[in-house]
């Protein structure tokens, strides 16, 4: 019974490891019966051969005979987990392998780069979701730029540190006007080169995959690896496998190229995958415009070249390792930067709001665990009681599953809340614990469970654990279908478990990649554009302000919610809080590095309808609802009966 007690004394087991036991007890049962009957039949062989006084047939034989048979079918342990299926939580080992040459360092390695790829996401998604209307969908990204997004995120987590203990070190500058971008990596020491005005890199190589890969590295790194972005013109006459993204200009002909040169109002640097002479970079030059060449010339102020696969940079001989990015992965991430803008530039507006929740809608409010991430991710109970976790990744989990409800795997959790290949324990110990600390708060009873013990991928959680982005939805939803009154108590509810931008301060790389900050943003401008509405139409600015500064809490550059405050001051007659408004529009796409720096048109246009009105005897808030609502140009969300 001891043995038996050791199988199962733990509370953290797996529903694989339990199998596994239950499989073990049952073999150890079946091989002590063999062994009984073994003895039986050899005492009984004693009987017959010193007696014979009967025939002898052993029965042991028959209990043999299908172990033997069994062993033969079912493979053993380690044939077991050779087939097992493999996660891989990104392409990190692709990424850091550019090519078979161990001389050159990938260039999505380098945190600079990395940080500006996901900074020009960022950018192109905040410039769209700050002009979003209410009741807007985001379209779900791709599952390849998923990926891809993925693991961009993991290598800049993974390589901070790194890349922080790396110094930096500025080549001599070659322009008046310096710009520098990482080239590559020498003596733990990360290398930049000067791309400014004039400036002539020459790169060479006998390996035509190696000239390549640094190539289109250094074109990346001229993208997003610079403050100000800068003006790529590429130089080809045939079709290269290069890269190909948004800011880059092609140029068939060297004429072409001086002609884009001179339209330049910006800073310019021409890659050519051409031979190029002298005497056309002497004309370059003219016009102050740096060069990236893919051959030897007299004129180069920096000479990247290979000999026998080792890279050495002039002047000063200095050996590198330089910075290589493969056709496979620019095409990677030309395909993450053409998925971003689709899916912000293809926002659907509808009043139907679509969950990824199998919970009820009039069910919603009876959870008894709510996981917050609508600003730091926290978890309660339905009395407000934070619960605390043993393991780090415990919330995270929580948070994962119920934004992903409807298919909640084992496979899928490991893989978006681990960048890299983690062990069974190690994601059981983190189910076990939520097992744990919830069954400690009583509230189940005893025939039901958190997570309920499955033989499969599938990871099912009760229904009473929910997110506060479910209920937010639920309150949009709701409010629909109710009267003005009961629809702005709704949604002052829901706006209630808004603290800060999705995720704050988490680091979580899934909810980004995924699209599901974008989409819970969407939902909190939508709840407060309607709640601002309603209570501007019925003369209540006091609600106006308050449900619009639960939407600029994820979104402080939000046009529509400064256009309903804007209208709010103006319902009281006050024109010096319209013009306070206005300027804290501007004042927030300043600070914003996501937004575009310029004042919405619409805002503008908006700021000097309210101060005619104003100035010339506009509605004050003593006027009648209806009369107001048309003045100040009232198009409410939805209408009621």
């Amino acid at each position: 019974m001891q043995f038996v007690s050791d199988l199962f004394d733990r509370n953290d087991l797996s529903e694989t490891q339990v199998l596994i036991r239950v499989l073990v007890l049952a073999i150890s049962v079946i091989v002590l019966f063999i062994l009984v009957h073994t003895l039986f039949d050899l005492t009984r062989y004693l009987a017959f051969c010193l007696k014979i006084r009967h025939s002898f047939v052993p029965r042991s034989w028959l209990f043999v005979a299908s172990t033997s048979f069994w062993t033969l079918l079912i493979p053993t342990r380690s044939e077991a987990l050779d087939q097992a299926p493999s996660i891989t939580i990104s392409d990190k080992d692709a990424f850091e392998k550019t090519n078979s040459s161990t001389q050159i360092t990938s260039l999505l390695t380098c945190s600079v780069v990395v940080t500006g790829l996901l900074l020009e996401i960022g950018k192109i998604r905040g410039q769209h979701l700050a002009k979003l209307e209410a009741h807007s969908r985001l379209n779900h990204p791709s599952a390849t730029a998923t990926l891809t997004e993925l693991s961009l995120r993991a290598v800049q987590s993974s390589q901070s540190l790194n890349q922080a203990s790396l110094l930096e070190v500025l080549l001599p500058a070659n322009s008046n006007a310096p710009v520098f971008v990482p080239l590559g990596v020498s003596n733990s020491q990360q290398v930049f080169v000067d791309l400014g005005r004039g400036s002539v890199v020459s790169i060479t190589s006998n390996d035509q995959a190696e000239r390549s890969a640094v190539f289109n590295a250094l074109i990346v790194s001229a993208l997003f690896a610079t403050k100000n972005r800068l003006q790529v013109i590429v130089y080809k006459t045939n079709s290269y496998h290069s890269v190909d993204f948004a800011g880059i200009v092609a140029a068939s002909s060297f004429a072409e190229v001086l002609r884009l040169a001179e339209l330049s109002n910006t800073e310019c640097v021409v890659f050519s995958r051409e031979v190029i002479r002298d005497s056309e970079i002497s004309q370059l030059r003219e016009h102050e415009v740096a060069v990236v060449c893919q051959n030897a010339l007299t004129s180069a102020t920096t000479t990247l070249h290979a000999v026998d696969s080792t890279w050495h940079l002039s002047p000063g001989n200095l050996s590198i390792s330089p910075f290589g990015l493969s056709g496979e992965q620019a095409a990677a991430l030309g395909e993450l930067l053409s998925d971003v803008v689709r899916c912000v530039d293809e926002l659907t507006v509808t009043r139907e709001i679509t969950t990824d929740s199998t919970v009820a809608l009039e069910n919603i409010n009876d959870y008894k665990v709510l996981v917050r991430t609508l600003g730091p991710v926290e978890v309660e109970l339905a009395d407000g009681t934070t619960i605390e976790f043993e393991k780090s990744k415990t919330k995270e989990l929580l948070a994962w599953l119920t934004n992903h409800r409807s298919r909640p795997t084992r496979s899928a959790a490991r893989t978006a809340l681990w960048e890299f290949t983690v062990a069974d324990a190690t994601f059981t110990n983190v189910v076990s614990d939520i097992r744990r600390t919830l069954k400690q708060t009583e509230l189940l009873s005893p025939l039901e469970e958190w997570i309920p013990r499955t033989f499969s991928d599938h990871l099912p959680f009760h229904h009473s654990i929910v997110s506060d982005g479910e209920v937010l939805r639920a309150c949009v939803a709701k409010a629909q279908n109710l009267s003005p009154e009961a629809a702005v108590v709704e949604l002052h509810r829901g706006l209630e478990l808004v603290r800060d931008l999705p995720f704050s301060g988490t680091g979580y790389l899934w909810p980004d990649a995924e699209g599901i900050t974008s989409q819970l943003v969407i939902t909190v401008i939508t709840a407060a554009i309607m709640a601002a509405e309603l209570d501007l139409q019925r003369g209540r600015p006091d609600g106006v302000f308050w449900a619009t500064a639960q939407g600029l809490k994820v979104l402080g550059a939000h046009e529509e919610l400064f256009a309903l405050r804007m209208k709010a001051h103006a319902l009281k007659g006050d024109l010096a809080g319209v013009r306070f408004e206005f300027d804290s529009y501007q004042r927030a796409i300043a600070s914003d590095s996501f937004s575009i720096s310029e004042p919405s048109q619409k805002l503008v246009c908006l700021l000097n309808e309210l101060t005619n009105n104003l100035v010339f005897g506009g509605p004050r808030l003593n006027d009648k609802a209806q009369g107001y609502s048309i003045a100040l140009g009232f198009d409410p969300v939805f209408h009621r009966p």
